[in-house]
């Protein structure tokens, strides 16, 4: 006991340790733990009853999944982080955890502390004294319900260092944090509480899984497929495609487990491998299809068929004659609620909430998929708060105007305080400011800040993509101030970001004062002004030509191999901007030459009507034609490649995809292409890109060109002014003289 004493000063960091690991193993495996599962059941019956009565939808997100590619460091001056965590809009969570993956250096000493907030109020403070080490930590979310759809984490790294005087540098940029990208953030909700599409859309997770009836679509079907795929690329998501199974087709079974009382039915007894296992008959799809969320198969949106309710009926009858009397009730009770309803027929242009193995789920008429991609836009989502709907119109609005304000893109114009540095971000896609021949042109920011003790005035920054636009220093006297930003050609794209970057030097009214946050605020009259255009043959060009429609080509192979290729459409759609409301879709049989009217998407269709292109693919060879006889680059073996060029036929330019080798490229995620012709694409995405009509970018350089008041040469203009005047006083000189010599005569 007395050894135990004398040792708790020195030991406290290492009980600390044990504590917080213990707690970090803990609370995880409590937020991800389900009620019993239908394994733990007895009989067939008491499974189903289960699984009945199981209405909860568990969660789980990295900060990889929030965008966060890598470790995210707080350390002098950012030492603040706020963090939105996705949640289903006004629905109650449990066991909401998170687990913050995190480690530390402290190499500048004082006194440094780390601070986690949830909603703006403080769950966590804790000190740090080594030099190195573990900062993770496990934090247990009340699980009210969050009308505005996400949880507020904050995560404030701070060091106080004790100084002499009060001039004394008490910077610490050698303290530093590392937050890794796999910090999880895991809840359950019950999904009966989802009752309406607005909220089962905000409850989509960041890569939604859309189910087809079968690898074979309908053109109407794949159609729907694709636009509603494009609309969750532009809402951020990276939709998955997943069709139904047939008898004779593989399914990978590894993770999924059979709950014992079932294993004696022989549709379940073949299905307990774990690995890849060939489908035998209907019965054994019934029972994949009976395991719920449990089983391999998951939807978040399903694209309804004709063919959807007959196959679905028989796989299930199938099932139901293999399984013991007593069990036929709560089967039939299991499938009434989660199998039957999705496969029922919609209306015509209808979109319905449904129960889709036991989770809420969006089903969509094979002819609404375009209405659905209108409808849960920023503008109409909030619009959808009923179970089902049938959509007749859903577009954006249009107008002559010249100027669009940033709210109406989804902007949320408001106020924050800013100690160092901070950013406010917005996103809009170049399809909701370019039509009628018009494009953005220039960026006006509104913005206001309060006054600091800092002497020195603070900075704002508007960049596009990432590229600055324009900065400037502002008066900070909390009365409005415009920067205005032109927009270059080259830095749109088709999904594009805004960000206004404020920055405060840190200081003091001579060190008499511990610096402070101050407010600054982004102003809802912020806007954007739209210049008449004319698209080029670029990719930039082009996805001002699609915002306001256009052609998705296709082979009809590709209706053939759906859970192929429509990854393959979506992404592609999704880089060149193709509006997924407002265009049209073809496919396009073997050996028949597609009718172009206005601008197209063509994917691994040969155009014979296109105008001679530079580049030529056959089989793995890429050859870009060069000035003389000399090519840009030839090279063959090439495999998982593809290649997009713009290019014309007859007067309408568009782009044509190639895949180069036996085998296209995996494509994971929409590329951002800006003012190139040829784009190279690889198993990571975008590899090169490149104009093969201006390689040296003369075309960039003109933009870019300065006009007269931005050169050197402004000093000239009163010289011309002085000189005008001169000018002017010689000629009524002259004309007074021959006035006098007309009167002399």
């Amino acid at each position: 006991m007395n050894t135990l004493l004398q040792c708790q000063p020195a030991c406290a960091p290492s009980l600390r340790r044990i504590f917080l690991a213990a707690a970090a193993a803990i609370v995880p495996m409590l937020a991800s733990a389900q009620p019993a599962p239908a394994a733990q059941g007895g009989s067939p019956a008491e499974v189903f009853r289960r699984m009945s009565a199981d209405n909860w939808i568990p969660r789980s997100v990295t900060f990889a999944d929030l965008g966060f590619t890598g470790p995210l460091v707080l350390g002098y001056p950012d030492t603040l982080k706020e963090i939105y965590l996705p949640v289903p809009t006004n629905v109650p969570l449990a066991n909401a955890a998170l687990q913050m993956d995190a480690n530390y250096v402290r190499a500048d000493g004082g006194r440094t502390t780390m601070i986690l907030s949830v909603d703006g109020y403080p769950v966590s403070a804790r000190p740090f004294i080594a030099e190195r080490g573990d900062a993770s930590i496990a934090l247990a979310i009340d699980g009210n319900p969050r009308p505005s759809g996400f949880v507020r984490y904050n995560i404030d790294w701070r060091t106080a260092v004790g100084r002499e005087n009060t001039c004394a540098d008490a910077r610490t940029p050698g303290n530093l944090l590392r937050i890794e990208p796999t910090t999880r953030f895991t809840y359950r909700y019950d999904g009966s509480a989802v009752r309406d599409l607005t909220t089962a859309w905000s409850s989509l997770p960041s890569t939604p899984t859309i189910l087809v009836a079968s690898n074979k679509l309908s053109p109407e079907a794949y159609d729907s497929a694709w636009r509603v795929g494009v609309a969750l690329e532009r809402a951020g998501k990276r939709p998955i495609i997943r069709a139904l199974p047939a008898v004779g087709d593989t399914v990978d079974m590894r993770g999924v487990t059979i709950p014992a009382a079932l294993r004696s039915i022989p549709a379940y007894a073949g299905l307990t491998e774990n690995g890849p296992h060939k489908i035998k008959d209907a019965a054994e799809i019934g029972a994949l299809m009976s395991l719920g969320a449990a089983g391999p198969f998951q939807a978040d949106i399903v694209i309804a068929d004709q063919s959807f309710a007959g196959a679905m009926g028989g796989n299930f009858e199938a099932l139901r004659g293999q399984l013991p009397a007593d069990a036929a009730g709560p089967y039939t009770e299991w499938r009434t609620r989660f199998l039957d309803p999705w496969g029922k027929p919609l209306a015509s242009k209808e979109v319905r909430l449904s129960n889709v193995f036991g989770r809420p789920t969006i089903v969509i008429a094979p002819d609404a998929g375009a209405k659905a991609a209108g409808l849960f836009t920023q503008i109409w989502q909030q619009v959808a708060v009923s179970s089902s709907v049938v959509i007749q119109a859903a577009d954006e609005p249009r107008s002559d105007l010249t100027a669009v304000s940033l709210k109406y893109l989804g902007a949320k114009p408001g106020s924050f305080d800013v100690l160092a540095h901070a950013d406010w971000n917005a996103t809009f896609d170049i399809g909701s400011v370019a039509a009628d021949g018009r494009g953005p042109g220039t960026l006006v920011i509104d913005v206001a800040a309060a006054p600091s003790a800092a002497r020195t005035p603070p900075i704002v920054s508007v960049f596009l993509n990432e590229v600055l636009l324009g900065a400037k220093e502002m008066e900070a006297t909390g009365r409005r101030e415009r920067i205005i930003a032109p927009i270059p050609r080259y830095a749109l794209a088709a999904r594009n970001v805004i960000r206004v970057s404020f920055t405060r030097q840190l200081a003091s009214d001579r060190c008499r004062e511990t610096p402070e946050p101050y407010p600054v605020s982004v102003l809802a009259s912020s806007h954007m002004l739209l210049d008449k255009i004319e698209p080029g043959s670029d990719f930039a060009g082009l996805m001002s030509r699609f915002a306001a429609g256009g052609t998705v080509l296709v082979p009809a192979s590709y209706l053939n191999d759906s859970q192929n290729t429509l990854p393959r459409v979506i992404r592609l759609a999704a880089t060149t901007g193709v509006s997924p409301v407002n265009a049209k879709f073809s496919p396009v049989a073997d050996g028949t030459q597609p009718k172009i009217d206005g601008p197209f998407l063509a994917i691994d269709l040969p155009l014979q009507d296109a105008k001679k292109s530079e580049v030529k693919v056959e089989g793995g060879r890429l050859f870009i034609a060069g000035s003389g006889d000399k090519p840009l680059v030839d090279v063959t073996g090439l495999n998982r490649v593809g290649l997009l060029e713009v290019t014309k036929v007859g007067s309408d330019t568009g782009a044509v995809y190639r895949t180069l080798g036996p085998d296209a490229p995996a494509m994971d995620k929409p590329m951002q292409l800006s003012d190139g012709n040829v784009a190279v694409i690889g198993a990571s995405g975008l590899r090169t890109e490149v104009n093969t009509v201006d390689p040296t970018g003369q075309g960039r350089l003109r933009e870019a060109r300065p006009s007269f008041f931005e050169r050197t040469y402004w000093w000239l203009l009163p010289i011309l002014v002085v000189a005008f005047f001169i000018a002017l006083l010689v000629y009524a000189s002259r004309v007074r003289r021959r006035k006098s010599a007309n009167t002399d005569l």
